[in-house]
């Protein structure tokens, strides 16, 4: 199974006129990526150009990419949050906040250590050290960064979760023998500092989140031959947050090639999500514009999240939340558009 994400906005939090900024997940499975690298490509020469780049196409163009892939056989997702709801003071206390919190996790790694005798392992320290720096220290990681890669994370594990769901049914069984997730690259040859601390964090942060483990479809259990997924990923027992429990999923084995950082021109799925993540942002943006709402349109059946709106709206734990800076979004969070 693949998974492409890309964003649009700058994620700068600047103050004044409203932004918006939307990250986007586009799954494909491995079975059907050859019509997509095929569909991009056709466009590509019949368009005369050597990307799908949203911010470069007209209106009609857009909508036959997004109508195409409303009806193909992948799946969406889209999250959003803008610089109302978030602002830099929001983003500089989270930071704080977390920060802290991993330093308490620190102390009670080297407690509990003590405490049966044995040395901290020097390899934990140093990354929850080099945590605590980066979730602290704007000079680290810019507050954009930061907040692109936070977000990416909960996405991430939403495409995963979706991609159980809504491919469980037999012909889709050999596609979730393995996973590979792609990001669109930041810088050309390296990673930016947000995406080195995505790569390395993801594993551990989906690991540790408590009451909020993946589910895998009840009738994959006991199949003959085993399901892919639960002969590959699924453990008996495991450890989350120090803790044993039974009934857990090998990460480590899900995200074995970690996260690919690729250049969007030589990637056919990073092209079409980069269409899904700008279309979405101007359908927010742009709420009267019948053009973008009817290309946000074609995209609609596949955004379904779990809560069966078509975006989910990202915001920090920081402070009392503005349920009325919500009603920006009220045109694209349904199945259908409010007549």
């Amino acid at each position: 199974m693949r998974f492409f994400f890309d964003e649009s906005g700058d994620y700068s939090f600047a103050e004044g006129e409203f932004d918006c900024y939307v990250q986007a997940a586009l799954i494909c499975p491995d079975s059907t990526l050859g019509a997509f690298e095929k569909f991009v490509a056709d466009r590509k020469a019949q368009w005369k150009v050597d990307e799908l780049h949203a911010t470069e196409l007209d209106p009609a163009q857009l909508l036959q990419i997004a109508t195409w892939i409303g009806e193909s056989e992948c799946q969406l997702l889209a999250q959003a949050t803008d610089n109302v709801l978030i602002t830099k003071e929001h983003i500089a206390a989270f930071r704080l906040d977390q920060a802290a919190a991993l330093k308490r996790n620190l102390d009670w790694y080297r407690r509990e250590s003590t405490k049966i005798r044995a040395e901290p392992v020097p390899e934990i320290e140093q990354w929850m050290l080099q945590q605590i720096k980066r979730s602290g220290l704007a000079s680290q990681i810019s507050h954009g960064e930061f907040v692109q890669a936070q977000f990416l994370v909960g996405l991430i594990a939403s495409a995963l979760q979706k991609s159980l769901l809504v491919y469980h049914e037999a012909p889709w069984r050999e596609d979730l023998r393995s996973f590979r997730f792609v990001v669109d690259a930041k810088l050309p040859g390296k990673l930016s500092s947000g995406e080195r601390y995505l790569d390395e964090a993801i594993v551990k942060t989906l690991g540790s989140r408590r009451g909020e483990s993946i589910d895998v479809p009840e009738t994959w259990h006991g199949e003959d031959p085993p399901h892919p997924f639960v002969e590959r990923f699924n453990r008996e027992r495991g450890h989350v947050v120090g803790e044993q429990v039974e009934g857990v999923l090998d990460l480590n084995g899900i995200f074995e090639h970690g996260i690919e950082f690729e250049e969007s021109s030589s990637n056919a799925g990073l092209q079409l999500v980069d269409t899904v993540a700008s279309v979405t942002r101007r359908a927010v943006l742009n709420p009267d514009d019948r053009d973008t709402q009817a290309t946000y349109d074609a995209l609609r059946p596949k955004l379904r999240n779990e809560e069966g709106k078509c975006l989910t709206v990202a915001r920090l734990n920081t402070g009392e939340e503005d349920h009325s800076a919500l009603q920006r979004y009220t045109a694209v969070f349904n199945q259908q558009r409010p007549t």
